[in-house]
C-alpha cells in the first residue's frame, strides 16, 4: 500500500509502499528507509495542529448508551478490539490505518455506531480518495438515522471537519472541489449547523485549486497539492454548480466577490483569446443560476459585476482602448452567446456596440436584409456615445 512520506534529503512529499523497508526519492533519487520517512510526514502534520487541539478523542463518547446497539452478540468483542487499534492509529495521525481499522471493526458488526462514524472520519481525513467522500458520508449518516440517533453523524463531520479546517489553515493543503462537491453539498444541505464551516473550507478549496496566483494561493506549489489525491488533469472548466454553493451559503459578501472574480479571471486572457467555449459558458450559464434562484440584489450584482469584468473585459487591460477590445471580443463570441449575455448586460453601450458586431459577422446576417440595415444604424447611433456610458455607472 502507498503511503506519503517526506523526504530527509529534498523534504518534497512522496509516495513509498509500506510493504518495503526502503525506498527511493523520485525527485533526487536519495535511499530512503521508509518509517523514517513516514514519522517525518506524520510529524509534519502533528505540527500543523496547535497543542490544544486533542485529536485522540474517543469516538466512543459521543455514543448515547441507550442508542448504541446491543454488545450481546456475535463480533463484539473482535469490534470492539479493532476500534481500539483504530483509535492508536488515528492518535498517531495515520488516517489510512485507522480506516483499515474500523473496516475491520464493520466487517464484525456492520451497524455498530462507533465503527462507522470512526470509518468516516478517517476516510475524510487520509485525503488519497477524495471521490468516495460523498458515499461514505451517505452510508454512515444512513446507519446512525436508522437507530434513531440523529446527532451521531453531525458529530462526527464536526469533527473531521475541524482538523480539516486547521490542515487547510496551515500551508495551503487543500482538496480536491471537483471530486468533493457532492460531499460539501450534502453536508451543507443535510447538516445546518455545519454550513458555515463546510462552506468556508470548499470556498478555500475551490480558491486554491482553481486561482493559483491569488492571495489564498501564494504558496509553493508541491507544499499546497499534497495529500490530494486524485484531482482532475486540468482546472474544471465547469465552475458555475460549486460557486453558486459558496454564493448562497455565505454570509461574507467580500469574501464572495473574491472568489467570484478569483475563480474566473485566472488565465482569463488565453482562454478568450483561444475561444474556449467550455469557460465562456460556465461564465454565461453561472449567471443565469444567479438568476433563477432567489438571490438579493446585492448578490446578483456582486456576479453581474464580476462577470461583465471578465467576458467584456471590463477594468482589466487597463492599456487597452475600448475600440481595442471591441475589435478583440467581437471575434471571440457568437451571436448566440451575447444573446444569452444581453438579459445581464443590454443597458450597457459597449455591450450593446460589440453585440451589434457579432451579428453583423454571424452566418445568418445577410446584408441585403432589413436587420443588417438597422443593426448598422444602431452601431452608428451608439458610436456617437461611444465610451461615455460604462456597466458601473448606468
Amino acid at each position: 500500500m502507498l503511503d506519503y512520506c517526506l523526504c530527509p534529503k529534498c523534504e518534497r512529499m512522496i509516495m513509498l509502499d509500506s510493504e518495503y523497508p526502503t525506498g527511493f526519492c523520485l525527485y533526487c533519487g536519495t535511499h530512503i528507509a521508509y518509517d523514517e520517512a513516514r514519522e517525518d510526514f506524520l510529524g509534519g502534520l502533528r505540527s500543523a495542529i496547535p497543542d490544544e487541539f486533542v485529536l485522540e478523542v474517543d469516538l466512543s463518547e459521543l455514543i448515547d448508551e441507550d442508542d448504541a446497539e446491543d454488545n450481546d452478540g456475535y463480533g463484539v468483542t473482535e469490534c470492539r478490539e479493532e476500534c481500539e487499534k483504530a483509535q492508536k492509529y488515528m492518535g498517531k495521525w495515520d488516517f489510512a490505518k485507522a480506516y483499515e481499522h474500523y473496516s475491520r471493526a464493520l466487517e464484525w458488526r456492520p451497524a455498530d455506531f462507533e465503527a462507522a462514524c470512526g470509518r468516516m472520519t478517517s476516510g475524510i481525513l487520509k485525503l488519497n480518495d477524495v471521490e468516495n467522500w460523498e458515499s461514505r458520508a451517505r452510508d454512515c449518516t444512513a446507519l446512525i438515522r436508522s437507530q434513531g440517533d440523529w446527532n451521531m453523524a453531525q458529530k462526527s463531520l464536526e469533527y473531521a471537519l475541524d482538523i480539516l479546517k486547521k490542515f487547510l489553515s496551515k500551508g495551503g493543503r487543500f482538496v480536491a472541489p471537483y471530486y468533493t462537491y457532492g460531499f460539501f453539498r450534502l453536508v451543507i444541505e443535510k447538516f445546518p449547523a455545519l454550513i458555515k464551516t463546510a462552506t468556508d473550507i470548499f470556498a478555500h478549496c475551490l480558491n486554491i485549486d482553481n486561482a493559483p496566483l491569488t492571495n489564498a494561493a501564494r504558496l509553493d506549489d508541491e507544499t499546497t497539492r499534497f495529500a490530494v489525491g486524485s484531482f482532475s488533469p486540468e482546472p474544471d472548466k465547469n465552475l458555475r454548480y460549486p460557486l453558486l454553493l459558496v454564493l448562497k451559503h455565505c454570509d461574507d459578501d467580500r469574501k464572495v466577490e473574491e472568489l467570484c472574480r478569483a475563480l474566473y479571471v485566472f488565465d482569463r486572457v488565453a482562454w478568450l483569446r483561444n475561444r474556449d467555449n467550455d469557460r465562456i459558458n460556465d461564465v454565461i450559464g453561472f449567471l443565469e443560476l444567479v438568476y433563477s434562484d432567489p438571490f438579493t440584489e446585492k448578490r446578483r450584482g456582486i456576479a453581474v459585476k464580476a462577470a461583465y469584468d471578465l467576458l467584456m473585459m471590463g477594468g482589466l487591460e487597463h492599456n487597452t482602448t475600448l475600440k481595442e477590445k471591441q475589435l478583440f471580443l467581437t471575434r471571440v463570441y457568437s451571436y448566440e452567446q451575447m444573446q444569452r449575455m444581453e438579459r445581464f448586460f443590454g443597458e450597457d453601450i459597449f455591450f450593446r456596440r460589440v453585440q451589434g458586431e457579432v451579428y453583423l459577422k454571424s452566418a445568418k446576417a445577410l446584408p441585403s436584409s432589413p436587420e443588417y440595415r438597422r443593426i448598422q444604424d444602431k452601431i452608428r447611433e451608439l458610436a456617437a456615445n461611444y465610451g461615455t456610458t460604462d456597466y458601473y455607472n448606468r
